[in-house]
C-alpha cells in the first residue's frame, strides 16, 4: 500500500477527528436519502463518498 495512506490510518489525530465526523456525516446521509421513513439504496454510495473525501481530506 502506498505509504501517506498507510499514515492516514496510523495517526492518531487524523483517526480520532475522522471518528468525531463519521458518525455524524453517516446520520446526514441516512437522513437525505429517507423515502417514506425509509432509507433508500443510494445510502451506500453516499457512504463511500464521505469516506473518500475525509480521507481526500484528511492527507
Amino acid at each position: 500500500m502506498d505509504k501517506n495512506i498507510l499514515n492516514l490510518f496510523s495517526d492518531d489525530e487524523i483517526v480520532k477527528k475522522v471518528q468525531i465526523k463519521l458518525p455524524k456525516l453517516f446520520q446526514i446521509a441516512e437522513l437525505e436519502s429517507q423515502r417514506a421513513g425509509k432509507v433508500g439504496m443510494e445510502v451506500g454510495s453516499i457512504r463511500e463518498r464521505i469516506i473518500v473525501s475525509l480521507l481526500i481530506y484528511s492527507s
